[in-house]
């Protein structure tokens, strides 16, 4: 009986190590199988994430309490709720914050956003213009196109008499001039003022009517619009191509100004027609109190239903 034993031990032993042999490589199979899907998946998450972007970008007058204690890490912030380009404020002609218009693109490019632009802080040309007014508006138009931004914008009015503004227009349109040779544009960003009469005539409707739509354009602060008694979708209807930006922003009656999509900005109504009006830019800029960051999110997330926020491929 002992031969036999010692066959059929030898038998079980074989069959051991074939199944062994065969659970390895099958164990080594499914690893396989696991990292392909696994790299797969990983490389269609990017691609989703790529195709997913939204051209929505931000003021980073937004988050002006946070942004000079850590330039990187706000713009990284922003970065990552989704946010792919931004506007500075207050340029003097020299420095953001410190930083030329040129570094300011590197760090946001850094962060995975562009520069668009910026907003300007200079007193606009007074009447007894001087050279350095106009030397201010040639370098800043240098500068902003060295960096590879888009366009300057002037956001508030010196004088609102309607002399002053048909003024005012005059020299926008030269400013305008001196941005076209750098490859740039020059716009006006309103505020709620705008929509006031001065000699029964809207401010905001002076400016527009006295300027060159070839070489200014206008940038709609939507919330500020609301602010002031301004009719959106009648002024876009008005002047057709004339608003080449908005500001994404949004105001309560009664409340103040909110996260987008929480006031009386007829949103859902101007994206419908956001093509056939000739937006190329929108940005954020969010005015509130409180968890900054978290507002910004709101707003992005709500901008992103609509279907013009997809960069397209």
């Amino acid at each position: 009986m002992y031969p036999n034993t010692l066959i059929q031990t030898h038998v079980v032993i074989n069959q051991f190590n074939m199944n062994r042999r065969n659970f390895i490589e099958k164990g080594i199979a499914a690893i396989a199988v696991y990292h392909a899907i696994a790299r797969t998946a990983s490389a269609t998450a990017g691609h989703e994430s790529k195709a997913g972007k939204r051209r929505i970008g931000i003021q980073l007058y937004s988050i002006r309490k946070s942004l000079p204690k850590d330039f990187s890490g706000s713009l990284k912030k922003l970065a990552d709720i989704g946010y792919t380009s931004a506007e500075a404020y207050g340029w003097n002609g020299k420095s953001f914050l410190g930083k030329s218009l040129k570094e300011t693109a590197a760090m946001l490019g850094d962060a995975g956003m562009q520069l668009t632009g910026t907003h300007c802080g200079t007193g606009l040309l007074p009447a007894d213009v001087q050279s350095k007014e106009w030397d201010y508006w040639r370098i800043s138009a240098h500068e902003m196109n060295e960096a590879g931004g888009k366009h300057l914008v002037q956001s508030w009015l010196p004088d609102k008499s309607l002399d002053g503004l048909k003024r005012l227009a005059a020299q926008f349109n030269t400013i305008g001039e001196l941005c076209k040779k750098e490859g740039i544009k020059f716009g006006y960003h309103n505020h709620h003022a705008e929509f006031a009469k001065t000699e029964d005539q809207v401010i905001l409707d002076v400016l527009l009517r006295h300027t060159d739509p070839a070489l200014v354009f206008f940038q709609l602060d939507l919330g500020h619009a609301v602010n002031g008694g301004g009719d959106i979708l009648a002024y876009l209807k008005k002047y057709p191509g004339r608003f080449l930006s908005w500001h994404a922003s949004d105001f309560k009656t009664g409340k103040g100004y909110t996260e987008v999509g929480e006031g009386d900005v007829p949103y859902k109504e101007l994206f419908k027609q956001a093509k056939s009006y000739g937006v190329e830019s929108l940005i954020v800029e969010q005015e509130t109190e409180g968890d900054i960051y978290a507002s910004c999110k709101n707003d992005f997330i709500y901008l992103s239903q609509y279907s013009w926020t997809k960069i397209k491929r």
